[in-house]
């Protein structure tokens, strides 16, 4: 009696790819990579004495607020990366594209909430009767919510970009350091492009 061959299809549909299984530590390094330039920086703005004493625990909050936010969007970013959710669109450039920029937007979405519902806790959270304190404590926090989101971000984008390249090089038979317009081992010779 043969096996059927459907015996195998439940474990060939639930088995995780290599490129998905690839894609959590590069994620992981990344964001480890975002967080380790942001309180870097943190360290050296507080060092120097640059931090105010009156709003430096607002300041960790916005600093603590924009890496949570930093992960929320780099596992919105470990859906375009995992080969499984990306597998029906691979091979259209537009609708890959378009992929992209909807998890980009859902991402800046989360950021987004995240400072919206902080500063609306803030503002409920401290004395109406003191605006100074009130303003100075804003400002601090949303400066560092910024600043530590664009830091998170620009490290985090920069790791996943060599992990993406580093993948698709792989994936398409190129060599590594290889360009677009030197062939790699499995491309043959290309057109000029016009």
């Amino acid at each position: 009696m043969q096996p059927s061959s459907h015996a195998s299809e439940p474990v060939a549909r639930f088995a995780v790819p290599a490129a998905a299984a690839s894609a959590a530590p590069s994620l992981v390094r990344a964001l480890a990579f975002g967080c380790a330039v942001v309180l870097a920086a943190l360290l050296v703005v507080w060092a120097a004495g640059l931090l105010p004493v009156a709003t430096a625990s607002y300041v960790a909050l916005g600093t603590g607020a924009a890496l949570l936010a930093g992960a929320a969007a780099v596992w919105l970013h470990g859906r375009f990366l995992d080969a499984r959710a990306t597998a029906p669109v691979a091979r259209a450039g537009r609708l890959m594209a378009s992929r992209m920029q909807s998890l980009l937007a859902a991402a800046f979405g989360v950021k987004l909430a995240v400072l919206v519902v902080a500063v609306l806790y803030l503002q409920r959270l401290l004395p109406a009767g003191e605006p100074d304190l009130k303003f100075a404590a804003t400002a601090s926090f949303c400066i560092a919510f910024a600043a530590a989101s664009l830091v998170c971000q620009l490290a985090t984008a920069g790791c996943l970009a060599r992990a993406l390249g580093r993948r698709y090089t792989s994936s398409h038979g190129v060599a590594p350091g290889a360009t677009s317009s030197s062939p790699g081992p499995a491309t043959g010779p290309t057109e000029p492009r016009r």
